[in-house]
Protein backbone atom coordinates (compact mmCIF):
# COMPACT_ATOMS: atom_id res chain seq x y z
CA UNK A 1 0.00 0.00 0.00
CA UNK A 2 1.14 3.31 -1.14
CA UNK A 3 2.30 5.78 1.60
CA UNK A 4 -0.01 8.91 2.25
CA UNK A 5 2.18 11.37 -0.27
CA UNK A 6 1.86 9.08 -3.06
CA UNK A 7 -1.33 8.40 -2.30
CA UNK A 8 -2.08 12.10 -2.45
CA UNK A 9 -0.06 12.67 -5.76
CA UNK A 10 -1.66 9.50 -7.27
CA UNK A 11 -5.04 10.93 -6.43
CA UNK A 12 -4.43 14.25 -7.77
CA UNK A 13 -2.66 12.59 -10.97
CA UNK A 14 -6.01 11.10 -11.23
CA UNK A 15 -7.95 13.87 -10.73
CA UNK A 16 -5.81 15.88 -13.61
CA UNK A 17 -6.15 13.09 -15.75
CA UNK A 18 -10.21 12.83 -15.36
CA UNK A 19 -10.32 17.00 -15.75
CA UNK A 20 -8.50 17.04 -19.30
CA UNK A 21 -10.37 13.75 -20.81
CA UNK A 22 -13.67 16.08 -19.83
CA UNK A 23 -11.73 18.89 -21.90
CA UNK A 24 -11.23 16.65 -24.78
CA UNK A 25 -14.42 17.73 -26.61
CA UNK A 26 -12.33 20.27 -28.44
CA UNK A 27 -10.82 17.32 -29.95
CA UNK A 28 -6.76 18.51 -28.36
CA UNK A 29 -5.54 16.40 -25.79
CA UNK A 30 -2.82 17.66 -23.57
CA UNK A 31 -0.71 16.48 -20.22
CA UNK A 32 1.90 17.96 -18.05
CA UNK A 33 3.66 16.52 -15.35
CA UNK A 34 6.26 18.14 -12.95
CA UNK A 35 9.17 17.01 -10.89
CA UNK A 36 11.34 18.69 -9.09
CA UNK A 37 12.57 21.11 -11.37
CA UNK A 38 11.73 19.02 -14.22
CA UNK A 39 8.43 19.32 -16.97
CA UNK A 40 7.06 17.54 -19.45
CA UNK A 41 4.53 18.78 -21.58
CA UNK A 42 3.02 16.64 -24.36
CA UNK A 43 -0.43 17.12 -26.68
CA UNK A 44 -2.32 15.78 -29.20
CA UNK A 45 -5.02 16.27 -31.19
CA UNK A 46 -5.53 11.95 -31.84
CA UNK A 47 -4.29 10.47 -28.07
CA UNK A 48 -6.45 10.15 -24.75
CA UNK A 49 -5.68 11.74 -22.15
CA UNK A 50 -4.80 8.53 -20.55
CA UNK A 51 -2.39 7.48 -23.66
CA UNK A 52 -0.38 11.15 -23.32
CA UNK A 53 -0.01 10.20 -19.47
CA UNK A 54 1.37 7.14 -19.64
CA UNK A 55 3.64 8.31 -22.40
CA UNK A 56 4.52 11.58 -20.00
CA UNK A 57 5.36 9.22 -17.26
CA UNK A 58 7.90 7.45 -18.78
CA UNK A 59 9.49 10.52 -19.99
CA UNK A 60 9.43 12.30 -16.71
CA UNK A 61 11.42 8.73 -15.40
CA UNK A 62 13.87 8.97 -17.68
CA UNK A 63 14.25 12.51 -16.56
CA UNK A 64 14.23 11.95 -13.59
CA UNK A 65 16.44 8.74 -13.46
CA UNK A 66 19.02 10.56 -15.65
CA UNK A 67 19.06 14.06 -13.51
CA UNK A 68 19.52 12.06 -10.38
CA UNK A 69 22.32 10.21 -12.10
CA UNK A 70 24.10 13.56 -13.09
CA UNK A 71 23.70 14.69 -9.11
CA UNK A 72 25.33 11.45 -8.24
CA UNK A 73 28.32 11.55 -10.51
CA UNK A 74 28.85 15.29 -9.59
CA UNK A 75 28.76 14.46 -5.97
CA UNK A 76 31.56 11.65 -6.69
CA UNK A 77 33.83 14.46 -8.24
CA UNK A 78 33.71 16.20 -5.48
CA UNK A 79 34.69 13.50 -3.40
CA UNK A 80 37.47 12.62 -5.43
CA UNK A 81 38.30 15.85 -5.83
CA UNK A 82 38.56 16.49 -2.08
CA UNK A 83 40.32 13.30 -1.59
CA UNK A 84 43.00 14.22 -3.76
CA UNK A 85 43.55 17.86 -2.92
CA UNK A 86 42.91 17.29 0.85
CA UNK A 87 39.65 19.55 0.94
CA UNK A 88 36.68 18.38 2.04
Amino acid sequence: MPDTAEGDSLEELREKVEELEGNVAEGNSTVEMEAYDLKVRISSEEATAEELTELASGEIEMLTQRALIGEYQELEEQSLHGRLFGGE
